[in-house]
């Protein structure tokens, strides 16, 4: 919604699926809620009531697809057919989001209130090995902090901008015009911006 994917854990912790059976029965579990109904297909057309609940969704190659989901507008929810490559959550991902995933190094980094970029930083004798950052179409980011791994973490994004759902140290990640990342890194102690770019 809004130009967000959002992963299904995100929405549902004990995630959100439906068995389609015989005799025009289904079988669902929401957010680890267990129940069952009925569905009517029709041409690419599936209607399903669900505990006095009744949604459309349009049946695609190996997908069933709602707009507007129990009356919520806007959202749209994609369902794959467990085992296939519709199951991919990249396929997902807006183009704002594809710009994030893959690894990035520093390059630079400048510290609050400096003027400028500097190449070189205590810790560290690579400017490289300062930040990277490894974002994965899971919607999951690694973070290495001075060669030092500091978690896997959720990440999220809006427009050109990234989040990431840790509380400490707080990242938050621009893209430039030319692609390269401006993060902006901030602990108990420090406050950087890195100049990253894509690691070969």
């Amino acid at each position: 919604m809004m130009g967000i994917s959002v992963s299904v854990e995100d929405m549902f912790e004990d995630g959100f699926s439906f068995d389609i059976e015989n005799e025009n029965q289904i079988v669902f579990n929401a957010d680890g809620t267990k129940g069952q109904g009925t569905y009517k297909v029709q041409d690419d057309e599936i209607s399903i009531a669900l505990e006095g609940e009744e949604i459309e969704g349009t049946i695609g190659d190996d997908t069933i697809t709602f707009d507007d989901l129990m009356g919520e507008e806007g959202i749209k929810v994609i369902f794959a057919k467990e085992g296939t490559e519709a199951a991919n959550p990249a396929l997902y991902l807006s183009d704002e989001e594809k710009a994030f995933i893959g690894n990035w190094m520093s390059d630079g980094v400048e510290e609050l209130l400096e003027d400028e970029m500097s190449t070189t930083m205590d810790g560290v004798d690579d400017i490289h090995d300062a930040l990277r950052l490894e974002f994965n179409a899971n919607k999951e980011v690694t973070v290495v902090y001075k060669k030092e791994e500091l978690g896997t973490y959720a990440w999220y994004a809006f427009s050109d901008t990234a989040g990431i759902e840790c509380e400490t140290p707080s990242i938050l990640v621009g893209v430039n015009e030319d692609g390269t990342l401006n993060v902006d890194y901030s602990d108990d102690e420090n406050y950087y911006t890195f100049h990253m770019v894509k690691a070969e």
